[in-house]
Parts: structure tokens; sequence; C-alpha cells
């Protein structure tokens, strides 16, 4: 026995020579600190801090060739660790690994004194070892195609828990609770002053509201006078008109200030699963159920970027398969062109009662009105949604897939303006600031082009019947040109290499005069449904169902050929530029057939499905879901210690559980910002019909 000692310890006394002498760019304290972990772990009898140590190391499992490939380790086990001599504690970094054709991780948990730089330096020279074994063994060889005998060497990356705080996230912090102190400082204001009677009596309560896009709109046939006096009331508030005295103007406007965010006068406007006569009703069921589906694609493909341990399966089962449309939004997030057609028609409709009403038509201070107003009901909730991602993401304590929320705070950090600007389809697109936002830059500058339009409209029918085919001809060119050039991907990015997925994002789906189509379909068939509003267009049920069958053999049509179509040839492909140059417009034009026949009467059973109350207040609270349900997603798998293994009843149940807190965090959003702004809003400028589009 006492000979197996002796050989151990010479044994131990080689291993630390091999790592103290080849380690010299390795910090003193680190390698002080590596050295007596290494020790005690390759004892003869390991102490239990090391072996907790070691066990916190990511090992090699199963399903590698599902693409299990990454060994996260524990990442709790590693932190919770602490030597009794009070030296250091355990410290969980991640080694970057690009080894025989494989790109993989490795949890490793060493002293809380190592920086990033010691520990590349440290698995360079394979000093982290037991009994003799890696920490980083084995390699993945044996399970890749192209496997060579060189390596690209590794890099780390350690932990840091909670990311730093700077003036930028101390900012974030501030606005997102004065954003939850406001609303609960008016109800306990309004509470405190009984002002519930007064507020029943007002007309802003009691009548439901009209939804443009997924913000609740005051009913857009409410009289001129009746807005006439509401402004009047607002500003009496505000300016206190006839009290002399700044204290008491001032006194004035928070008194009306605090009412307006108090959820006395908001809850009511809210809670309401009634929809005005004038607007269509079926539209609340697309929109939501469009929400729907873009959550779906979103909690699928946000999960297999760096959450799942068999993101092989998933892609051959889900990427290439028609049944999993759920799970990717259609041809890659048709869900968004139904939102753009929408906010086309309701953008041309509140337009025109705009004209209609304005006593001089459609004057430059009419049109400036409008960007103003949509304006300033768009940006409020979606800055806030910035502030809120970075506040929640500054706060939350991170797992070891901590990479993509520090991706987007650090976004963020830099790109917050474009979003100000709402230019972030333009500007910083590799990384912007809330990626997602993206749709909402492409619906404002839309909206821009509206009131010339209809300008147009004004003056010629066959100028603007010829102008229409100029636009959609103009997007489709450039589509397929800039399909054929970049080799664009056609029904999913995911299957492309990553250059070709960059160029799909940064060339084509975030860029206005690549999805101008599905816009123009809804504001033309709005037009249209506008002149002709007293009339039956539909005279018999043979034309309705004429419609409804070509409706749905284009939308078949659209869905189909995405499978079928060749993106993946050398050479570009005619048939990939032509699907991907029309596609999103074919598919807004017969959704906007469903609704114009469940406006003209021959909705039927799809009309009474879309128009159910339920789907009202859910509308209401879309656009605040919209903006938060990604954030809640890379939430939820970035504080996951482990990977998780995709199956369809377990993405199902993410899925729900998405959509539960995303309906909870809209609903909160919508009552502390959304609609506080609104009133607002209507007190400065009165009631207006513009809206912020879809959502």
């Amino acid at each position: 026995m006492m000979v197996l000692t002796v050989l151990f310890c010479l044994l131990s006394f080689q291993f630390q020579l091999h790592f103290v002498f080849p380690a010299r760019n390795v910090s003193l304290k680190c390698m002080q600190d590596t050295d007596e972990f290494l020790s005690d772990l390759n004892s003869v009898e390991p102490k239990e801090y090391a072996l907790r140590m070691y066990d916190s190391v990511g090992k090699l499992g199963s399903n590698i060739l599902h693409g299990n490939v990454d060994r996260l380790g524990s990442y709790s086990e590693c932190l919770s660790t602490h030597i009794p001599s009070g030296n250091f504690q355990g410290q969980y970094c991640k080694l970057h690994i690009l080894q025989d054709g494989a790109d993989y991780s490795v949890g490793v948990c060493v002293p809380s004194s190592c920086a990033e730089e010691d520990v590349t330096v440290m698995s360079q020279l394979d000093i982290l070892r037991f009994r003799d074994a890696s920490f980083l063994a084995p390699p993945l060889s044996l399970f890749t195609t192209n496997s060579s005998s060189s390596s690209g060497g590794s890099v780390a990356t350690c932990a840091t828990g909670k990311f730093h705080l700077d003036t930028f996230v101390a900012v974030c912090l501030f606005l997102t609770l004065l954003g939850l102190v406001l609303p609960l400082a008016g109800t306990l204001y309004v509470a405190a002053r009984g002002w519930g009677s007064d507020h029943r009596a007002s007309p802003a309560h009691g009548t439901p509201s009209a939804i443009y896009g997924s913000l609740p709109l005051r009913e857009l046939e409410r009289s001129e006078q009746s807005h006439r006096i509401r402004r009047m009331r607002c500003l009496a508030h505000l300016s206190l008109s006839g009290t002399p005295g700044r204290g008491k103007r001032f006194l004035g406007a928070a008194d009306h200030a605090l009412k307006c965010f108090s959820w006395q006068k908001n809850v009511p406007a809210i809670w309401t699963t009634k929809t005005p006569g004038s607007t269509c009703s079926a539209l609340n069921g697309i929109r939501v159920l469009s929400l729907l589906w873009i959550m779906s694609g979103h909690t699928s493909q946000m999960t297999a970027w760096l959450s799942l341990d068999n993101v092989l399966e998933w892609k051959t089962r889900v990427l290439k398969n028609p049944l999993y449309l759920y799970s990717r939004s259609g041809p890659f997030y048709l869900g968004v062109d139904t939102f753009f057609l929408i906010s086309g028609w309701l953008s041309a409709r509140s337009l025109l009662k705009m004209h209609q009403t304005a006593e001089k038509g459609l004057t430059a201070k009419v049109i400036l009105r409008y960007y103003f107003s949509r304006l300033i009901r768009l940006q409020p909730l979606h800055m806030y949604s910035v502030c809120l991602l970075v506040a929640l993401f500054s706060l939350a304590p991170w797992g070891p897939v901590w990479e993509v929320p520090k991706f987007h705070l650090d976004n963020c950090r830099r790109a917050w303006w474009t979003n100000v600007l709402l230019l972030n389809n333009f500007l910083s697109v590799r990384n912007s600031c809330n990626g997602w936002t993206w749709y909402l830059a492409n619906d404002f500058q839309f909206h821009l082009t509206t009131p010339a339009i209809l300008l147009v409209h004004g003056k010629s029918k066959h100028v603007l019947v010829l102008l229409g085919a100029v636009l959609f001809l103009a997007s489709f060119t450039v589509t397929a040109l800039l399909t054929v050039a970049h080799g664009l991907p056609v029904p999913d990015p995911s299957e492309a290499s990553e250059n070709a997925t960059a160029l799909y994002f940064l060339e084509y789906y975030t860029k206005p005069y690549c999805r101008f189509g599905p816009f123009l379909v809804g504001l033309f068939l709005s037009i249209f449904m506008h002149q002709n509003h007293q009339a039956n267009i539909l005279k018999t049920k043979a034309q309705a169902l004429l419609g409804w069958i070509c409706s749905l053999s284009i939308m078949f049509a659209v869905v189909a050929l995405a499978y079928t179509v060749d993106d993946t040839s050398v050479t570009p492909s005619a048939a990939a530029a032509l699907y991907q140059a029309l596609h999103r417009t074919l598919w807004a034009a017969a959704v906007g057939w469903v609704v114009f026949a469940c406006q003209e009467g021959y909705g039927g059973l799809v009309n009474r499905l879309l128009s159910c109350g339920m789907w009202t207040f859910l509308a209401g609270i879309s656009y605040a879901c919209y903006l938060v349900h990604p954030t809640l997603i890379i939430l939820y798998n970035g504080l996951q210690e482990t990977l998780i293994h995709y199956t369809d009843t377990n993405m199902f149940y993410l899925f729900s559980g998405h959509c539960l807190l995303t309906f909870i965090a809209g609903l909160g959003l919508t009552l502390f910002i959304e609609k506080p702004c609104q009133e607002l809003k209507r007190c400065l400028l009165g009631s207006t019909s513009a809206g912020p589009g879809t959502f």
C-alpha cells in the first residue's frame, strides 16, 4: 500500500510540473489556486469541494448525432462550491471549441481567481485534467463527417451572473419603474378624491372602442362636436384657464395626468368584448390568430437557436414537413404579412374618415397631425418595451446560456436610437435592439405613403390604378433581383448557410420595398370598399363561392410551393425569385378576400368564428403582446441550466406557457403604459382616427 501511495504522489508531482511550467501566461493567483484545486482533485482521497467542481464540468452525453454536442455541466453546482480555506470559489466558464469539424461548448468549473484569458490558455495547454484524463475529453471526431487531426483551439467566456450595470441601464431601470409607479399613483389619487362617479359619466367610458390594429380606438363615427368638447375639457384641466399662478396650472396638469394613468379610467376601456358596428369585427380574430402564429414560430425558432439538445432532429422533422407550419409561422412568418394587410386597410379607412370630417379636406395640417398622432401612439409602448428588456436582462440571474440575452442587451446599448427614429430596419440591422420591432419601422414608413396615395385617389381614379400597378411592380422587381443577386433562401433561412441567412434578413426580410405588397393590398382594398360601402358588391352566392375557392387555392399554393421550389442550386433559380417576389402579396390578397367577404356578409362560419367576442379583448392587448413575447421567450431560455429536448409535446407546453405569460404581461403593459398614453394624446390632439397600424 505504501508503494502505491508513493507512486501516486510521484505521478501527481509530475502532473503538477506539467501544469506549472508551461503556463507562463497564466496569472500567478490563478496558477496557485488551480494547482491547489487539481492537487486536491487528484489526491488519493479527493476533497469534497474539488469533486463538486469536477462534477459540475460538462461531460459528453448521448444523442450526439442529433445535435447534442454542447456540454453545459451544472452551472449552479459550480457557483455554490467554496474551498474550505476560503481562498477561492467555483467560477463557471464555457469553452467554445472548434475541433475535428465540430463547433461545440464545454462548461468547466475553475477557481474564481482565473480570468477568461487564463482559462483559455489552460485549455489550450490541456492543464485541466483528472486522473490523467482531460476535462475536455473525449473529442467528437467519431461523430463528424469531416474530422481531421487538427484543432481550431478553444476560447473561454466566464459567467458573471448578472450583467454589468451602467448609466444606460440605470436610465432604463428608472423609466421602467416610473411606468409602474405612475398608474399606481394615479389610481390611488383618483380613489382618494372619489373621482369614480365623474369618470363613469365621461363619454370616454362605457363606449366600446374600435380596434385600429391591436390598439383600441374610439369609434370613428363619434361626432366632431363631441371630440371638440372632450378636448376642451382636457385642455381646461391642463391649463386651468382663469386661475393665475404657475403653481395652480402645474397642479391642474398633474391632476389630469394622474387621472389619465388611473385604472378607474383605463380598465373599462380595455375590458370589453364588443366591437362597434362600423368596424369589421373579423379583423379581431385575424389579428389574434396571426399573433398566435407568430408566437408559435418564435417559440420554436428562438428555442432551437441555442437551447435544444437535439437541434438536428428538430431541423429534420420541422423544417421539411408542411404539417409543422404552425411551428414556423408559415413559409417564414406569413402572419407578419397579414398584419401589413390589416395595417394598410385600416390606415386608408382612418385617413378617409379624417378627410370627410375635416373642413378643408386633406390639408397639410391634417396630414401632419395624422403622422404625429400615429408616432406618439406607436412610440411610448415601443420604447418602454426596450427599457423593460434592458431592465429585466440586467437584473436576471442568467444560467449557462447567457449569450443570447447578453447579445440583445449589448445591442440595445449601441442601437437604441435607431428604435427612437424608427430606422432600425435600415440601420444596425445585424445588431438591432429588440430585433422583432423592425416591423414597426416598416409599418410607420408605409403609413408615410398613405396620404400621397389618397391624394391621388381624390384627383383621378385612373391615375390611382396606374400608381398602384407601378408600386406593385417595383416591389416585385426589387425583391426578385435581390433574391437572384444574393441567392436568398425561399421557404426558410434556417436551412441556409450562415451568410445566406444574414443576407436574407439584411437585404430582404426587413426592407420596406420588399414588404410593401401586402400593405398596398390592404390599402387599395380599403379604398375600394369605401367607395362602394352603400352598395352590395357581391350580387350572388356564386360570386362569393368563386372568391372563397380562389382565396383558399392561393393560400394552399403559397404554402405548397415553398416546399417544391428549388432554392439550393448554385445558379440562381427564376422560379425561386418569382416565388419570393409574389408569395407574400398573394397571401395578403387571399386574406384580404376573407376580410371583404366577412364585411359583405358572405363569411358564414368563418365570419362567426373570427368575430367571436373573445377576440376583441385579446386584440386590444395584442400590440403589447407582440412587443413583449420575444423578451419572455429569451428570458425563459436564458434562465435554463440544461438544454431542452425537442418533442411536439414539450414545444406545445412551452408555447402554451409563453402565451399565458404573454397575455398577462400584455394586459399589464396596455393598462400601465399604452392606455394612459392614449388618454394624454387625446387631451393634446383630440380624438383622431390615426393609430399605429396593425398593432
